[in-house]
């Protein structure tokens, strides 16, 4: 089975399906790792107002682009709403803030970070605020409509509040980006969109090993599995290969995010190549529910439910 370099949003614009995630990487680590990445091939970046980086992703395109190694028609750059901007206006004035920053006159997927809106943290403390999603979500139609961004979509959502902002607005997401990988393999989410015609991106595809430590609940590594180390001797890939090619063999878009670039180009590849049912059906096996990504924090707010999956 061959797996496809892009996927058709509902809005008719393809996405490629290996996007280079840039949660966690800053200044010239990230210059230097996403211009190899865009020389090995990626064409898709995925950024956000919180990763603090989308002007060092803007000089790396426009110097590419400078230097005649790049097209903006050929990339395809996701980026997002942050929770603390989810009022109609604040919607309008991030995005801006954003297209300013990545030297762009539009994206091609702009998301609703998060369905819990709060006000910025001070000293840790986070306020929560209540936002009606659907204001925040026809904010986001307006701008698909004034041609900032091609598509939009949402992350880290119900099914519930999915439905929700869809029937207050005749509007679909293009897009559902959500934590996805072998310990937590959301086949729910998955198939309510497969039924919508929504694409999903997968974020945390490796399980995310370096994430921040008000993200770590739990000690395990999914790379260091053995199931997906015997697996990945035996095709001798990496075990970050295996597991993004179990995801990209379901549909999924995949967002791997690293530094290192052997690491960097072996991610690309995982595409090229098969693993039998068998292996596949083992991999099935491995999903226990586990999100590394909790947003703790968030307890409390009306719109966070922990018990639903998002």
């Amino acid at each position: 089975m061959t797996i496809s370099r892009f996927l058709t949003l509902n809005t008719g614009f393809k996405i490629p399906t290996i996007g280079f995630g840039t949660y966690n990487l800053k200044k010239e680590a990230l210059k230097e790792a996403l211009d190899y990445a865009l020389f090995v091939g990626y064409r898709h970046i995925d950024t956000a107002v919180v990763y603090g980086n989308e002007e060092e992703i803007g000089q790396v395109i426009d110097d590419r682009q400078r230097a005649g190694k790049l097209n903006r028609k050929d990339l395809f750059i996701t980026t997002k709403v942050p929770n603390t901007c989810m009022k109609s206006q604040a919607v309008l004035e991030s995005t801006q803030h954003s297209l300013h920053n990545l030297r762009t006159n539009y994206v091609d997927l702009m998301l609703i970070h998060h369905p819990w809106a709060c006000t910025k943290k001070e000293q840790g403390v986070v306020t929560f605020e209540r936002v009606d999603l659907l204001e925040t979500w026809n904010a986001l139609v307006a701008l698909s409509k004034g041609g900032q961004a091609c598509s939009i979509g949402v992350s880290n959502f119900t099914i519930q509040q999915l439905e929700r902002i869809v029937s207050g607005s005749g509007v679909s997401p293009a897009c559902v980006q959500l934590e996805c990988h072998a310990y937590l393999q959301q086949r729910r989410l998955k198939a309510y969109c497969d039924s919508k015609n929504i694409v999903v991106s997968a974020y945390a595809p490796l399980g995310s090993p370096n994430r921040p430590k008000h993200h770590v609940q739990s000690s395990e590594n999914l790379l260091n599995d053995p199931v997906i180390v015997e697996i990945a001797q035996r095709y001798r890939k990496t075990p970050a290969q295996i597991l993004l090619n179990f995801l990209l063999r379901q549909g999924f878009v995949v967002l791997p995010k690293s530094g290192n670039q052997a690491r960097i180009k072996d991610n690309f590849a995982s595409s090229n190549f098969n693993i039998t049912p068998q292996d596949f059906d083992e991999i099935v096996t491995l999903d226990r529910g586990l999100r590394f990504f909790r947003f703790l924090y968030m307890k409390g707010h009306p719109e966070y439910f922990e018990d639903e999956d998002f």
